[in-house]
């Protein structure tokens, strides 16, 4: 045996019970080993989720919306800032909602659903790689998903993909042991799954599925003939199940909501996609955006995946983890593409890739740990190498701090001078993981190597947490409502200058039950403010109203847009009160 392979119970006579001490003692050491990783990655996730306020961005967006329903507003049509908002179907905000409602509101409590989906996503890892008797490929899958820079970041941010990630996942892991085992139970399983997560991202997530189960059929059947297996994938039971779970809220949606239909599959998913959609506010980018995408989500693991694409073995076998894994790297390539060829792009669309490809790589560690070659037993010389280039190149980043040019660029970035005296810790720390990983590594203790190295992850967590806790002004109204509320009587209207999105949503989080939107250009409100325009999006007129009926009113105003504000001459008779990115306008009333 390999001296880094899997503990093996001892030789024991043809009549010795099966489950005598060594076995149990190989059988517990494993189950040690998933509880480490498992323990990690909770960390990784879960440590300090709701030090950072809820961010100005998608965030807000998304948390405002479960606080309505929580508060008794609609479950059927989510709605933000009392408009309908009909981007993405609502599982995500029902579970927020829930949270509210079970534990309280707050900036945890909202991202627990998503964190908590990243976590289940590592468990099935495991859990997947034992149904395959690949128990060090389900491991490394998980490992490396859940302490992943980027991906452990968007996990603790709320957005739809973690959660649609982890449903997604499960029903392309059923789909293809429903194809190896030629099993429908398992065809019938995925299509709960898929239907949750195209309850979670829109039709997006089936269309996905599909696309990769057609690459299957007409590139790598297998030992099916392609005419079997199209019907096999068209299972009527199957299809039954996914419309059973998918199709009830979309039908009551159109029903309840006048232009979902067109808004929601065509706007939002087809436009989406060609990069038409009304209002254009999807990001753009060139044909290898996500080069360095992926390079910044995989981070610390780059150098691992280089190894073990390169140094691992061929998958050539027909063993069911083997051929999992080829269906999840042509899932990966097929991602990337799609994504790649659309008009709209974004970091986050590509999260499924990072656990698609850990999958792969992880095949490739546990097969080299079965074989016996010299180029097996190399192998984990040649990942201390990789995880002592992290350590190396850390150090070297430090080191490149301070240069006058890198520190200034660090500082207008927006990184605060009393934090960039923490990038020593920071630093010190990922070296000294990385290279203490290293040193295991090389003597053949792969997995306490690869545990000690994924600590890296939670260095990098605790950096992004203060970080984030120091520039709160920049990315959250969290203290400007706490100031303007002490300051203002309780049933003050507040109104917003032109703005919305990405720079005061958070108000709603944080004590601004209602905000009106003053001449708005705001995207995120526009189908809404299309259907109930008076009750949010507003002309100047509302608020001279107010102020002549004698109403406490408060106005926030981003810095940027203070000439124009000024122009018009509302501010007059108001006091002010300046942040750093804004001003607040107020006036107590009479």
């Amino acid at each position: 045996m390999e001296p880094y392979a899997l503990p093996q119970p001892v030789a024991a006579d043809p009549g010795a019970d099966s489950s005598g001490p060594a076995r149990l003692w190989a059988r517990h050491h494993l189950l040690g080993l998933d509880a480490v990783v498992l323990l990690i990655v909770g960390l990784a996730l879960f440590w300090g989720l709701g030090s950072a306020p809820i961010r100005d961005t998608d965030e807000a967006l998304y948390a405002a919306i479960a606080l309505s329903m929580a508060h008794g507003g609609s479950w059927l049509i989510p709605h933000l800032d009392g408009v309908p908002y009909i981007e993405k179907p609502p599982l995500l905000y029902w579970l927020m909602a829930l949270s509210f409602k079970a534990i309280g509101v707050g900036a945890w409590q909202a991202r627990l659903p998503d964190a908590l989906a990243a976590w289940m996503t590592s468990f099935g890892c495991m859990v997947f790689g034992r149904m395959l008797a690949a128990p060090v490929a389900g491991r490394f899958a998980a490992l490396l998903t859940g302490t992943a820079l980027g991906y452990v970041l968007i996990a603790r941010t709320i957005l739809f993909d973690p959660l649609m990630v982890f449903f997604w996942l499960i029903a392309l892991a059923m789909v293809t042991l429903a194809v190896q085992r030629r099993q429908r139970f398992w065809l019938r399983a995925a299509a709960v799954a898929v239907a949750l997560a195209t309850l979670t991202k829109g039709p997006v997530a089936l269309l996905l599925l599909g696309l990769i189960a057609v690459v299957q059929l007409l590139f790598a059947p297998g030992t099916w003939k392609r005419g079997a297996l199209l019907r096999f994938y068209l299972d009527p039971w199957a299809v039954a199940i996914f419309l059973l779970v998918a199709a009830p809220w979309h039908l009551a949606a159109m029903e309840a909501q006048h232009g979902f239909a067109w808004f929601y599959f065509f706007n939002e998913t087809i436009g989406r996609f060609l990069g038409t959609r009304i209002p254009d506010d999807f990001h753009h980018g060139p044909w290898w955006y996500y080069g360095p995408k992926l390079l910044i989500g995989f981070f610390q693991w780059a150098p691992w995946i280089v190894v073990l694409a390169w140094f691992g073995p061929r998958l050539n076998d027909s063993k069911s983890a083997t051929l999992s894994a080829r269906w999840g790297r042509n899932a990966a390539i097929v991602l990337t593409l799609f994504y790649s060829s659309a008009g709209d792009k974004g970091a986050y669309y590509l999260l499924p890739v990072i656990p698609l490809v850990a999958w792969w790589l992880g095949v490739k560690l546990q097969q080299a740990m079965e074989q016996s070659d010299q180029a097996a037993a190399a192998l984990p010389a040649r990942l201390g190498l990789a995880a002592a280039a992290f350590g190396v190149a850390a150090v070297a980043l430090w080191a490149a701090t301070f240069t006058p040019q890198l520190h200034r660029d660090l500082l207008h970035s927006g990184l605060p001078s009393a934090d960039t005296a923490w990038l020593l810790p920071m630093i010190a720390g990922l070296a000294l993981t990385s290279l203490a990983g290293a040193v295991l590594l090389r003597s053949a203790k792969l997995h306490m190597g690869m545990a000690v190295f994924a600590l890296s992850a939670l260095v990098m967590v605790q950096f992004s947490v203060r970080l984030a806790e120091a520039k709160t002004a920049d990315l959250s109204q969290k203290q400007v409502a706490a100031d303007m509320l002490r300051e203002l009587p309780p049933h003050t209207r507040w109104f917003s200058w032109q703005t919305f999105e990405d720079h005061d949503a958070s108000l709603l989080l944080y004590g601004v039950n209602h905000l009106q939107i003053v001449d708005s250009t705001s995207k995120d409100l526009w189908f809404g403010c299309q259907q109930a325009r008076q009750s949010t999006c507003v002309t100047p007129q509302v608020l001279l109203q107010a102020r002549d009926k004698g109403l406490p009113v408060a106005v926030w105003v981003a810095r940027d847009r203070l000439p124009g504000w000024l122009r018009s001459g509302l501010s007059k008779g108001l006091s002010s009160k300046a942040f750093k990115n804004s001003v607040v306008y107020y006036s107590r009333g009479d």
